[in-house]
């Protein structure tokens, strides 16, 4: 454990102070852990099946997908008129559920030994695209400002969106009886508790957004006391919901879009939420650093891993293109910017989080193949969008590098 909080601390060191300098040649801090995770994994070998099958692992997974969820409600921009156009509606609510359907099919198809909900729960795991490898593609200039904020508003919700599902799939997985009614179970299990966390979620996002505005206008308050305030409230809406029954992560993702509407337009957006931002950064090159490990445990294992790694194949490249230019069909887009979207879908710390949640609630039997698809998805997207992004937006919207120089 000691030599784990060296290597992790070391490896943070080195990736905050040589930031700008390792981005400048393509090296970012998923990366970074990514490899000190596989070196680590190397020496500690099935000591990680351990660890990663605990309830620490999994209260710490739980924990940050709730901060990654809160986080993506709030970060997304834009009245909600804006968020919910045309296009936001048709990739979350037409090619996310397709999405969905074709990873199942395939699934269903292949030999993998898996139930119908352990399909189901690879297919939440794989679909939801999240930027969090390298959030500079959103915010790369040269790419059309509402292609950026379209891609914005996919990535911030369709994951809080797939987790009841995959919550479902999970609670049905070990209790698998006729498989083409799995699916329908599932999300039927999931419905009840989805709804309550949107009544808890709206409320609790309410309640505190609005007195927040208010103490620190009145100076009951400083920024340093609201920044901590903020890192907390998702953490409390999220054991809050759990107390009365409902889904914390939906609860966490529903209060940070409550919030962000409730607080207003006084506030001075980046000192306030700078914190909670710089957290959840964290949180994620801890998840990277799991990743890293758990990836080369599976490496380790012995089964079969050709249908699996179809299937992660399948959800970063047909899977994804195919609902998303279907859903797009008859929208006044251009064809560039519709094949721009159709192709980019990076998966990153939701899919891990996922992984992990589902590892700690299936049997190993189960579990194993579970996670490899999660550590397959992740990898491969590493690979395919992290050099493919940036050719595909030097070739469809040209070279010149102006970058919105945000958070890193």
């Amino acid at each position: 454990m000691a030599a784990m909080i060296v290597l992790l601390s070391l490896a943070a060191l080195v990736w905050a102070v040589l930031h700008r300098k390792l981005k400048s040649i393509w090296v970012n801090g998923p990366m970074i852990m990514v490899v000190i995770g596989a070196v680590t994994g190397l020496f500690i070998g099935d000591g990680s099946v351990e660890f990663f099958d605990s309830h620490l692992a999994l209260n710490l997974a739980e924990i940050a997908l709730a901060l990654l969820l809160f986080v993506d409600a709030v970060d997304v921009r834009g009245s909600i008129r804006a968020q919910f156009g045309p296009v936001p509606l048709r990739l979350l609510f037409i090619a996310l559920p397709l999405s969905v359907a074709m990873v199942v099919a395939l699934g269903l198809s292949l030999p993998l030994g898996l139930s119908t909900a352990a399909v189901l729960a690879i297919a939440c795991i794989s679909v939801p695209a999240d930027f969090s490898p390298e959030l500079s593609i959103v915010r790369d200039k040269r790419i059309p400002n509402q292609v950026r904020r379209w891609l914005s508003v996919e990535s911030g919700y369709n994951d809080g969106l797939v987790a009841p599902l995959l919550l479902g799939a999970l609670a049905l997985a070990s209790s698998t009886t006729t498989p083409g009614t799995d699916a329908v179970a599932a999300l039927l299990s999931a419905a009840p508790a989805g709804l309550l966390a949107i009544i808890v979620g709206s409320i609790v996002g309410t309640a505190v957004g609005k007195p927040f505005g208010v103490v620190l206008r009145a100076g009951w308050a400083d920024q340093q006391s609201i920044r901590i305030g903020i890192a907390a409230l998702p953490m409390a809406t999220f054991g809050l919901a759990l107390l009365v029954g409902a889904n914390g992560f939906v609860a966490a993702f529903v209060c940070g879009i409550a919030f962000r509407f409730a607080r207003g337009k006084g506030w001075k957006e980046e000192p306030e939420l700078s914190f909670v931002e710089d957290l959840t950064s964290t949180v994620n090159l801890f998840l990277w650093l799991a990743f890293g490990v758990a990836a080369v445990t599976l490496v380790s294992a012995t089964y079969t891993w050709w249908p699996t790694l179809l299937l992660a194949f399948f959800a970063l490249t047909v899977g994804r293109f195919i609902p998303v230019w279907v859903s797009l069909l008859g929208t006044r887009l251009r064809p560039r910017d519709r094949l721009f979207i159709a192709t980019m879908g990076p998966r990153g710390a939701a899919s891990i989080v996922f992984g992990l949640i589902a590892f700690n609630a299936l049997p190993l039997d189960q579990g194993y193949p579970v996670l490899a698809a999660a550590c397959l998805v992740v990898l491969g997207s590493i690979i395919v969008h992290g050099a493919g992004g940036t050719l595909l937006i030097s070739r469809f919207y040209g070279n010149t590098d102006n970058r919105l120089r945000r958070r890193p």
